[in-house]
């Protein structure tokens, strides 16, 4: 049967409610917009009835306080409501959606490649909006996998992604949701089905992660956590974090931070997300002499008192070495405070600080603390190449990262797979690497390791120079810029002529800034509380 249901957006609440069959109270705290339908502590105030028989949602006014607007006009009762149809009560905003009942019928679980690519979309998406964004990885009981992928594209909604990551084990992506919420959410649908002795780990971004390949590697260690609590794995060791030098570009690299190591001043590292810059400078900071070593994520300290607790944190690291992560990452106000620490701590701490952005361009634009950089480009900055410029770093890489997966010693690759490994531009770097390997060595299920356990030759041209991506880019722009046209920027209507769900058409409009017209402010409500 299909299901109806309403997302609410309140002031700074947004939350799903579900509408029974029957007639519903449409109900609210006096003087206040909807809050829910029934079942709410005390019910003081009624805008309408809904009604839900399976098939048509309807609504009828019951109150002239506050008014009842549906797409930005006052509402005539009663209304049958249709999918995507948008209510304004007050200051709350309505979308009503009404799910499909053959979706499990045709809906599939996506590659992990897929999942990577709608993952990192909806990242993307939720850091403008300062939403969370949920990473759940779930593991069945040996042969149990298929009832558990079954029950994750059964049960949960068409703007949740659902995705076979190996053997007996699903990945799922819920937009705009809380880590409590999604763990609840899945135990609910796990409750449902009957499925017992799944274990289950989550990552919410931005607080763990902020790009995928992090949220992807948070998850997993979430999983691999209770997998050691629970015994059914050995506990692993800490893993190496030296990096592989077999590549002369690396080599060339380590050489320069040897030189610069003994001397004062900040070392900048520059380099790709996840290029390696922070074991090369754990590397550099053993060969100094070691001492205290302190490393500090900017990512991390956007929330005032983060900040004041890793200003603090920095002052540990006399007598050895502080690691500034990302330091582009920075708020402007976090940039004025670690200007003066760091001048304090230079003649008692080696001080390296590293950034994947352009920090002299975000200079001369305003856009970082023109003193903070010329601090920092006081001497030349180290550039750490990205991995696909480091070809022999590859394969003695992944195979330290798969024994640290779990693979049997010594790890066994097939000539396919060598071949991929070295092809592969790995755009996800270091980390994209090790991620890949552990996933690898979960589908080679302790035997060799194979081409098809990688990521393909079609991500990497789709990630690689990105010719492929733009043609495809351009067409589906041009179809969804002409099925709006046609549909009079009715965003329902245009998802159905592309066969897509309302909620696929809003996140493709922002992906190719596909802003609604005037007048339809209401009309990307649901990207904003469509999610839990």
């Amino acid at each position: 049967m299909a299901r109806a249901f309403v997302a609410v957006r309140c002031r700074d609440r947004s939350w799903i409610v579900d509408v029974p069959l029957g007639e519903s109270m449409l109900a609210g705290p006096r003087g206040e917009a909807l809050v829910a339908v029934d079942g709410i502590a005390e019910p003081l105030g009624s805008q309408g009835r809904i009604a839900w028989n399976g098939r048509t949602l309807s609504l009828r006014e019951t109150s002239r306080a506050p008014e009842i607007f549906l797409g930005g006009k006052r509402m005539e009762s009663p209304v049958e409501l249709k999918p995507g149809d948008e209510l304004t009560i007050g200051p709350a905003h309505l979308v009503v959606g009404i799910s499909s009942p053959d979706l499990p019928a045709t809906r599939r679980a996506l590659t992990h490649a897929e999942f990577k690519e709608r993952l990192a979309e909806e990242m993307a998406r939720a850091a403008r909006g300062g939403r969370p964004t949920a990473l759940v990885m779930a593991l069945a009981r040996s042969g149990e996998g298929g009832v558990l992928l079954g029950a994750a594209l059964d049960r949960f909604r068409a703007g949740d992604v659902v995705a076979s990551y190996a053997h007996d084990e699903t990945e799922i992506l819920l937009p705009d949701t809380t880590r409590e919420r999604a763990l609840a959410v899945v135990e609910r649908v796990l409750r449902g089905v009957g499925l017992e002795g799944v274990i289950v780990a989550c990552a919410v971004a931005p607080k763990d992660a902020d790009h995928p390949e992090r949220l992807i590697r948070a998850a997993r260690l979430a999983l691999r956590m209770q997998l050691e609590e629970r015994g059914r794995v050995p506990v692993s060791r800490p893993p190496e974090d030296d990096p592989v030098l077999d590549d002369a570009a690396s080599r060339r690299a380590a050489e320069r931070l040897e030189v610069r190591a003994h001397a004062r001043g900040p070392i900048l590292l520059t380099g790709e997300p996840s290029a390696g810059k922070v074991a090369f400078a754990r590397r550099m900071h053993r060969i100094a002499g070691g001492g205290p070593l302190v490393v500090l994520s900017c990512a991390r300290t956007a929330d005032p008192r983060a900040l004041e607790h890793a200003l603090d944190e920095a002052a540990e690291a006399r007598g050895g070495t502080l690691i500034l992560d990302e330091v582009g990452e920075l708020t402007p106000d976090a940039q004025a405070r670690w200007l003066p620490v760091l001048r304090a701590l230079e003649p008692e701490a080696r001080l390296v600080v590293t950034s994947h952005r352009d920090l002299r361009a975000l200079a001369e634009r305003g856009a970082f603390h023109a003193e903070l950089a010329a601090y920092l480009f006081a001497r030349d900055p180290i550039a750490i190449p990205p991995l696909r410029q480091r070809p022999d770093d590859v394969v003695p890489l992944a195979t330290r990262f798969a024994i640290e997966a779990g693979a049997r010693v010594p790890v066994r690759f097939s000539a396919g797979a060598l071949a991929r490994l070295r092809s592969y531009p790995w755009p996800g770097n270091v980390l994209e690497l090790r991620n890949a390997m552990e996933r690898a060595v979960r589908l080679a299920g302790g035997g060799e390791i194979l081409a098809e356990h990688l990521p393909g030759d079609s991500l990497a041209a789709a990630q690689g120079d990105g010719r492929l991506r733009e043609h495809v880019d351009s067409v589906e722009r041009d179809a969804i810029v002409k099925a709006l046209a046609e549909a009079n920027h009715n965003q329902t209507h245009a998802a159905k002529r592309l066969g897509l769900s309302r909620r696929a058409l809003i996140y493709k409009m922002e992906k190719y800034g596909l802003k609604p017209p005037p007048g339809r402010t209401a009309a990307a409500l649901a990207d904003d509380v469509a999610g839990r």
